[in-house]
């Protein structure tokens, strides 16, 4: 199948259809496909995220969680 981008928007239940028929969907815009929208594949497929490198990368930091975010969500430059 094929959709533009503004058959995301008004035709979203038609495409979703299509995936959970295992079609793949050819996205468009002005007429130039931009991209591939494929169904996934069933969850066991997938590796356990707790496998991801990403998990406990940030055990052994003594700062709570809480003080690190607020820190991080500082701006990084003081104007004055």
């Amino acid at each position: 199948m094929q959709a533009s981008v503004v058959d995301l928007r008004y035709k979203t239940k038609d495409i979703l259809a299509c995936l959970r028929r295992k079609q793949k969907v050819e996205l468009t815009c002005r007429g130039k496909i931009e991209g591939i929208i494929v169904p996934v594949t069933e969850p066991s497929d997938r590796p356990p995220m707790s496998s991801h490198p990403a998990v406990g990368m940030w055990k052994d930091q003594a700062e709570p969680v809480p003080a690190m975010v607020k820190r991080l969500r500082e701006p990084r430059f003081h104007v004055g």
